[in-house]
C-alpha cells in the first residue's frame, strides 16, 4: 500500500515538482533527450520564515526541474537539476568515459530561521554586534544612578531603552548549507575497484538564536545571532578486490579518508548596553567588560583507515568484518582568559592577553577503534542465525597540565585561582579524561513455519567510562517478533523488546540520564488487510517506554556525602524518571480501477515525559518540582490520482491536517519557597503555586491541494494547480513581540509563526 504523505512542508512546489520527477524516471527511449519544467507561480505575501524554512517558493517564473542525457553504449552522460538557481538548488550526474566513471551532486538548503528579527545593535564586522559608546554611556549612567537598586524595575528597564528599542533595525536570521559530492571511478580497466571521493560543505550565515549573560553593574540576557561560516571537507580513497575459490567467494576491501574543519566564525562579540568601557570589579558596581566575547568551535582534523572482508559460502552462509581506526586532532590556538582588560592573572598578567596563558593551544589528541564482526548462515531448511559483535574505544591522548587560575568562575569580572583536587586533579573536572569502551554482542535466530516466520533475539552491551559517576555497567535485553503472510489477503508482523541498563559507580543525586539505570520495553505490531485488488487496510501501533528506576531521594549532606544518621525524604527522586511514546495509525487504500486511486490515512501520537527536581534546606524538604510534559499528535488526510481521460488528462489532489497538543504540567510543593500566597487565586490548590503551560508548542498545519494535468501531444504536458497552508503556532518563551519580555532580557523576537497562504500555479514540460 502507497503511504500518503502525512506533514507536507513541500505543498506548493512540491506537487509541481513531484510529477516532473517521476516522469524523468521513465526509461528513455532512445540514447539522448531530456526534460525540462518551467513553472510560473503566484502567492500571497507570506512575512513568517516558517513558510519558507528549508526551501524556495518563489513568484513568477521558475525551472523546477530539468534533466538531460546522452548515452552510446556504455559512454555518456545523465545530469539532473532541481529548483535551477533557487537556493534549494539541487544539481546531480553521472558520466561514464569507459575505464573512468564519474558522479556528482550539488545539493544547497537553506535554513529561515526567522524574519525581521531585531536588535538595538549592529553588525559590523562578521560576529560582532557593537553599540554606540556613547549611547551605552547614557544608559549605563541612568541605570548607576537610579538608587536604591529595587527602583529599577521592569517598567524603568523599559522606558529606559523604549527609543532605542523604537530605533531598532530589522533583519533576517538565515543561513545557507552548500554540499558537493564528487566520485572518480578508477578501476574499470583494472582487476580490482578503486575510486577516490571529495567532499565540501560550506555552511554560512547564522546559526541561531543565541543568548548571551553580560556581567555589570547591571546583569542583562541579550539574544543576538551566532555567526556562522565554516568549511568541511573529505578526501576519501576506496579500493576493492573480488575472488572466487573452489568452495566459496570472497571480497576484501580498504579505505582511507582525511577530514578537516575550518571555522572561520571562532567568536561571537557584544557590547555591553549599560557599560561603554571595561571595569575591574568591587562590590559595587560589580565591573565587566565593555565587550563581553564568546569562543565558538575550533578547527579541527580527523584522518580514518579501514579495511574489512566479506567471505561467501554454502548455505547462505556469509562471513564479514569491518575494522576502523581514526585519529582527531585540534590544535587551534587558545583565546585569551577574558576581554576585560582590568582583570590580571595571580602573577599580574593582563588577563585579556594571550601572554598570560600556561599554554598556547591544547595539542589535543583522541584515538578511535571500531571493531564489527558478523556471521549469518541457514544451516537447516527454514532455520536462519544470525551473530554480531561490535566494540569501540575511545582513548584521549591530549596532553595535560594543572590549570592555576581563569576568569570563569566569575566571568569577565575577577580573577580566580584553580588549585587540584581529587575529583579535578587538573583544576577543573571538564578537564579530566573521558575515555569511553563499549563491547556489544548480538545473537538472533528465525524459523519459517509454513507462513509463519518467528525470530528470537539477544544482546548484551558492556560500557565503561573514564570520569563519569557510573563508571561502568552493563546493558542486556531480548526481543520477540514473528512475521505472518497469508497470500495477499493478510500479513501481520509483530514484535516485542525489553532492555535493562545497569549502572555502577558513585553517585548522591543520581546519575545523568546517559549513563542511569534504564528498563525500557518496545511494542509494535502491523496489520495489513487485502480483501481484493482494490482494497486495502494497514493497522499499526507502536509503543515505547523508558523508566529510570532507583533515582536516591534526596538526603542531607555533609561535605558532599550523606549525613550520618539522617534519612533519605522519601518522594523526591530527581531527574528524568520515565518516557512514554505511542502510535497507532490507519492507512486506507482505494482503486476500483486504473483511472481512480484514493489513500487515506489517520495517525495519533503521544509523548510523554517525567523530570522531578528537590531541594533541601539542611535535613528539611524545600522544593519540590515536578514537570510532566507530553505532546499529543492527531494527524489525518487523504490524496488520490484520477485519470478523467487516459493519456491526456489528470487530477491530482492532497488534503492533510496535523495538529499538535503540548502540556507542560507543573506542580509544586505547596509549602516550599516556590509558593506564593498571592497566586492562591490564580492557580488551583495542589499545584504550588505552579501554573501549567497549556501553549507548549501547540501547532497546527492544514494543506491542501489540487493539480489538473493535460498531455497536449507526445512531448508537451501543461497542468495548472492551486494549494491552500496554514499554520497555527503557539509557544510561551516566543509569544509576542516585545523585546523585553522580563527585566533585563533583550530578545529579537524574530517572526517564525502562524501564517496562512494561497498558491496558483501553472507548468509547461517538455520532453525532448
Amino acid at each position: 500500500m502507497k503511504r500518503a504523505l502525512r506533514v507536507t512542508a513541500l505543498l506548493a512546489m512540491g506537487i509541481l515538482v513531484a510529477s516532473s520527477f517521476v516522469a524523468a524516471q521513465d526509461a528513455p527511449a532512445s540514447t539522448s533527450g531530456g526534460q525540462v519544467t518551467f513553472g510560473f507561480l503566484g502567492r500571497d505575501n507570506v512575512s513568517s520564515s516558517k513558510f519558507t524554512e528549508y526551501r524556495e517558493v518563489p513568484k513568477g517564473v521558475s525551472i523546477p526541474f530539468a534533466t538531460l542525457f546522452a548515452w552510446k553504449g556504455n559512454t555518456g552522460f545523465t545530469l539532473w537539476a532541481d529548483n535551477v538557481r533557487q537556493s534549494d538548488q539541487r544539481l546531480s550526474g553521472v558520466a561514464s568515459l569507459g575505464w573512468l566513471g564519474v558522479s556528482f551532486d550539488y545539493n544547497q538548503t537553506p535554513h529561515n530561521m526567522g524574519n525581521n528579527a531585531r536588535s538595538i545593535f549592529n553588525e559590523i564586522t562578521p560576529g560582532y554586534w557593537a553599540m554606540s559608546a556613547s549611547l551605552r554611556a547614557a544608559i549605563g549612567s541612568k541605570a548607576d544612578t537610579t538608587l536604591p537598586t529595587s527602583a529599577r524595575t521592569y517598567d524603568f528597564y523599559n522606558t529606559l531603552l523604549a527609543p532605542t528599542f523604537a530605533a531598532a533595525e530589522t533583519f533576517d536570521i538565515s543561513s545557507l548549507r552548500q554540499r558537493g559530492t564528487v566520485t572518480f571511478d578508477i578501476g574499470k580497466g583494472l582487476p580490482f575497484d578503486l575510486s577516490m571521493t571529495y567532499m565540501r560543505e560550506r555552511k554560512s550565515g547564522y546559526r541561531g538564536q543565541s543568548s548571551t549573560d553580560i556581567v555589570g553593574a547591571v546583569g542583562s540576557v541579550v539574544d543576538i545571532p551566532e555567526p556562522l561560516s565554516d568549511l568541511t571537507q573529505d578526501f576519501g580513497f576506496k579500493a576493492a578486490y573480488d575472488f572466487k575459490g573452489k568452495s566459496f567467494a570472497a571480497n576484501l576491501h580498504a579505505g582511507l579518508n582525511r577530514n578537516t574543519y575550518d571555522n572561520q566564525a571562532e567568536t561571537l562579540r557584544v557590547d555591553n548596553p549599560f557599560q561603554p568601557a571595561d571595569v575591574a570589579y568591587t562590590a559595587t558596581p560589580l565591573g565587566g567588560a565593555a565587550t563581553p566575547r564568546v569562543i565558538n568551535a575550533p578547527d579541527n582534523e580527523a584522518t580514518t583507515g579501514m579495511f574489512g572482508f566479506l567471505l561467501k559460502f554454502k548455505k547462505q552462509t556469509r562471513l564479514g568484518g569491518d575494522f576502523a581506526m581514526a585519529t582527531w586532532t585540534q590544535n587551534s590556538a587558545f583565546y585569551p582568559y577574558t576581554s576585560n582588560t582590568t582583570i590580571k592573572t595571580t602573577a599580574g598578567l593582563d588577563a585579556s592577553s594571550t601572554a598570560s596563558l600556561q599554554v598556547p593551544s591544547l595539542n589535543g589528541k583522541i584515538n578511535t577503534n571500531t571493531v564489527n564482526v558478523w556471521f549469518s548462515s541457514r544451516p537447516v531448511q527454514n532455520l536462519g542465525i544470525r551473530a554480531r559483535y561490535r566494540s569501540y574505544d575511545l582513548t584521549n591522548k591530549t596532553p595535560r597540565f594543572l590549570i592555576t587560575g581563569d576568569a570563569a568562575s566569575s566571568p569577565d569580572r575577577s580573577w580566580s585561582t584553580v588549585s587540584a583536587s581529587t575529583d579535578a586533579p587538573y583544576g577543573h573536572a571538564t578537564a579530566n579524561l573521558y575515555d569511553n569502551t563499549t563491547k556489544r554482542f548480538d545473537l538472533s535466530a528465525n524459523y519459517d513455519i509454513k507462513a509463519l516466520t518467528v525470530e528470537a533475539s539477544y544482546f548484551t552491551n558492556s560500557l565503561t567510562r573514564t570520569s563519569r559517576e557510573a563508571a561502568s555497567g552493563k546493558d542486556k535485553g531480548y526481543g520477540l517478533a514473528a512475521v505472518y503472510h497469508l497470500t495477499d489477503l493478510l500479513g501481520v508482523r509483530a514484535f516485542y523488546t525489553s532492555a535493562k541498563r545497569s549502572a555502577n559507580g558513585e553517585t548522591v543525586y543520581g546519575f545523568q540520564e546517559d549513563e542511569a539505570q534504564r528498563d525500557m520495553t518496545k511494542t509494535g505490531v502491523d496489520i495489513e488487510i487485502s480483501p481484493s485488488d482494490k482494497f486495502d487496510v494497514t493497522l499499526a501501533y507502536f509503543r515505547r517506554n523508558v523508566d529510570y528506576p532507583d533515582r536516591p531521594n534526596r538526603v542531607q549532606l555533609t561535605n558532599g556525602l550523606p549525613t550520618a544518621g539522617v534519612a533519605a525524604i522519601p518522594g523526591t527522586a530527581s531527574g528524568l524518571l520515565n518516557t512514554k511514546y505511542d502510535t497507532v495509525s490507519v492507512d486506507f487504500g482505494f482503486h476500483p480501477t486504473e483511472r481512480f486511486e484514493l489513500d487515506a490515512f489517520y495517525s495519533y501520537e503521544k509523548d510523554a515525559k517525567t523530570n522531578q527536581w528537590a531541594t533541601l534546606t539542611g535535613a528539611a524538604l524545600n522544593n519540590l518540582l515536578n514537570y510532566a510534559g507530553t505532546d499529543k499528535g492527531n494527524t489525518f488526510g487523504l490524496n488520490g490520482v484520477f485519470q478523467l481521460v487516459p493519456q491526456k488528462w489528470t487530477l491530482s489532489m492532497l488534503a492533510s491536517r496535523q495538529k499538535i497538543d503540548g502540556l507542560m504540567d507543573i506542580t509544586a510543593r505547596e509549602a516550599g519557597a516556590f509558593y506564593t500566597p498571592g497566586r492562591t487565586t490564580l492557580i488551583p490548590t495542589g499545584a504550588g503555586g505552579a501554573a501549567d503551560i497549556t501553549d507548549w508548542d501547540d501547532t497546527t498545519l492544514t494543506t491542501v491541494g489540487l493539480q489538473l494535468d493535460h498531455h497536449v501531444a507526445k512531448a508537451w504536458t501543461v497542468g495548472v494547480g492551486y494549494a491552500y497552508e496554514k499554520y497555527d503556532f503557539a509557544d510561551a518563551y516566543t509569544a509576542g513581540t516585545t523585546m523585553l519580555p522580563a527585566s533585563v532580557y533583550i530578545m529579537m523576537k524574530p517572526d517564525f509563526g502562524p501564517y496562512e497562504v494561497n498558491v496558483c500555479y501553472a507548468k509547461l514540460t517538455y520532453k525532448f
